[in-house]
């Protein structure tokens, strides 16, 4: 069947009245895509308006067209009209030239018609010169009218029908057939090629015409006054011959998933253009036809927030028509450019080892979006150790003295990335040591003197040495030592020490403590006597601080051969408080040098319960001092150096009487 467009007709009827499936003619061109998109870069959920561009084309520029000009020279047309109408046919020529007849595998056939056979002009050719050179060398015949010797001529001129090809005849004349049966060859012309007809004059009638032609009315036959006005025609056999390429054309839009049609603003250029099915996914266009003419598809889209990068508008853009043509839309693409994440770890911290401190990285945005992961990372495992490393606060425990460099990584919704560090540093703390057990009895010379002790450190992975100063002029030291601590010692000579216990880390903090006034005797040392007066200084008598004036004094203190405590008796009587001390027992005596220390019990104005100690230096001058506390509480009493260490030597010289120290 020829023109397409009735092909399309005619399939269709087929397809309605039997069901079965009719194949269009195969194309040997189709509407040449284009697609573009501006802007091809958007932020996140920005917009682009796409272009689908279809370059349309005609029958003539789609499909292979055959097209035979059957040109009627009888007696009646004299040599103007004959040179008009060979005029209007070489327009014919041109006419569907310029719309891509021959450049698309077309060819032209000339047919002439008077009276009986007429040969033909020209045969089927696809050289534009050659048959307008035709037309111009064709001797006009003058004889009658046998249009049906005419359609013969061009039936054989055409060839048999094939589908792949469009087959036009246009038979142009000015007069009623004289011979013939013009019905018969129409019908036998018509069953393979659409057929126009062209009358000019008033000679033939329209009927005629409607029974040389494919169909009747204004789309398959036309008419002229003369052969001087057949030129006005021109455009209408054009476009007649020339039918839009494609029938029932169609444009399938699906977008990709990053993107989404923006409502209301799918629009195309040509008039009749349909647009349906428009969802936030894509639309369908569609039309009656496509003929030579630019269809532009204009829309714009919108980025729906994931992925980002260079993203496919379009997941497809399916192009049907009834031709079956293949078109191929090029790939939009459109670059969504993200903003990454701002990762923000905070201020740099300070933390105590054993200690923790929070990370807080809720400063953290995403300019384009929301942060969804927070992950802490590299803690040095010997400085701090993290929790909750994927919360938006974090915690850091410190181990060991050092800086550490944490680092923060937030991710957004897009899966972009940033990093933020912070440093932690991790402060030293000395151990805290505690001495549990120090020497409270007197210890006799060359026997142990010992302490027991625990400590802590919160600095888990610190190592500690400990060291002892004896206070006799010798020290231990221990390397590597753990809780609990402690060590003995034994003295040489008699005397009352200060046991100094330190334990250091191995980042130089450290703890000491004291085993203060650890007696040492010496039974076989010797003893010590003494009586007379002192001046008591004001403040020696807290229960009458302003209470001053002569305190007497009388003591005797020795070791019995083999004895561990020694025996002796002491007198203390200060007039002006009204106190009045008796010793009961002494408890231990140190005599060192020129200086004899001992310590015992006894009553306050005939009350018990008081412990006392007393030393004195015989020297020049003799010096003393007295201490006398309550037992139960340590409640001072009196003290005449109130304020000095009570292993402080004594600075109080006699106002009269003398100290002295036996030799053993």
């Amino acid at each position: 069947m020829p023109v397409r467009a009735l092909v399309a007709g005619f399939v269709a009827l087929a397809l309605a009245v039997t069901g079965m499936v009719a194949l269009a003619p195969g194309a040997a061109a189709a509407p040449v895509p284009d697609a573009s998109a501006s802007p091809t870069a958007v932020a996140r959920y920005g917009a682009s308006t796409v272009k689908l561009r279809l370059d349309g084309e005609s029958s003539t520029q789609s499909t292979p067209t055959d097209l035979v000009l059957v040109l009627d020279e009888s007696g009646s047309i004299d040599a103007t009209e004959w040179g008009q109408l060979k005029d209007f046919a070489k327009s014919v020529v041109n006419g569907v030239a310029a719309h891509g007849l021959f450049t698309n595998g077309g060819r032209v056939g000339i047919v002439g018609f008077a009276d009986g056979v007429t040969p033909p002009v020209s045969g089927l050719s696809g050289d534009k010169d050659a048959v307008l050179n035709a037309i111009d060398t064709n001797p006009k015949q003058n004889t009658g009218t046998c249009i049906a010797c005419g359609l013969a001529e061009a039936n054989a001129v055409m060839g048999a029908d094939d589908p792949a090809r469009n087959q036009l005849v246009i038979v142009i004349t000015d007069g009623e057939a004289t011979s013939g049966n013009t019905a018969a060859e129409a019908a036998a012309l018509q069953a393979k090629a659409t057929v126009f007809a062209v009358g000019v004059g008033g000679g033939i009638q329209q009927a005629t015409l409607e029974v040389i032609a494919s169909g009747p009315g204004s789309d398959n036959t036309f008419s002229a006054g003369d052969f001087g006005s057949i030129d006005t025609l021109l455009k209408q056999i054009v476009e007649a011959v020339v039918v839009p390429g494609a029938t029932h054309p169609s444009v399938v839009v699906t977008l990709d998933t990053p993107w989404e049609l923006v409502a209301g603003t799918v629009t195309a250029n040509l008039a009749g253009s349909a647009v349906n099915n428009v969802t936030a996914d894509g639309f369908t266009w569609s039309r009656a036809d496509l003929g030579d003419e630019d269809l532009e598809i204009t829309y714009q889209v919108k980025h729906r927030g994931a992925p980002c990068g260079p993203l496919d508008v379009n997941k497809s853009v399916v192009y049907h028509d009834d031709q079956n043509a293949s078109v191929t839309f090029p790939k939009v693409v459109v670059t969504v450019n993200c903003l990454p994440p701002v990762a923000d770890a905070g201020p740099d911290k300070t933390v105590d080892e054993g200690s923790a401190v929070t990370l807080d990285g809720s400063a953290s945005h995403d300019p384009d979006g929301t942060v969804v992961s927070y992950a802490w990372s590299g803690a040095d495992a010997g400085v701090g150790a993290l929790a909750n490393a994927g919360a938006t606060v974090a915690t850091y425990n410190g181990l060991d003295d050092g800086g550490d460099a944490v680092t923060l990584t937030v991710t957004d919704d897009n899966g972009l990335t940033d990093d933020d560090s912070t440093t932690v540093t991790v402060k030293n703390v000395a151990p805290d040591l505690a001495l549990n057990t120090c020497p409270v009895d007197p210890h006799a010379v060359n026997t142990d003197v010992s302490f027991a002790g625990t400590f802590t450190d919160p600095g888990t992975l610190d190592t500690h040495t400990m060291s002892v100063d004896w206070g006799d002029g010798t020290s231990t030291d221990v390397p590597g030592v753990n809780s609990p601590v402690g060590s003995a010692h034994q003295y040489a000579a008699a005397g009352i020490y200060d046991i100094a216990v330190t334990v250091t880390d191995d980042d130089g903090g450290s703890d000491t403590r004291h085993c203060g006034f650890v007696v040492v005797y010496d039974p076989n040392g010797g003893f010590v006597t003494g009586g007379g007066w002192i001046n008591s200084p004001a403040g020696a008598y807290p229960a009458d601080p302003g209470a001053t004036g002569r305190a007497n004094f009388g003591f005797v203190s020795k070791y019995k051969k083999g004895a561990t405590a020694p025996t002796g008796s002491t007198e203390f009587q200060f007039k002006a408080g009204n106190l009045n001390f008796h010793s009961g027992d002494h408890q231990w005596l140190v005599v060192a040098g020129d200086k004899a220390i001992f310590k015992g019990t006894g009553t306050v104005n005939g009350a018990a319960g008081y412990s006392f100690m007393l030393s004195a230096v015989d020297s020049s001058p003799d010096t003393f001092r007295m201490r006398v506390w309550k037992t139960a509480d340590d409640t001072l009493v009196y003290d005449n150096q109130i304020g000095s260490a009570p292993d402080a030597d004594p600075t109080t010289t006699l106002g009269g009487g003398s100290i002295v120290i036996h030799k053993g």
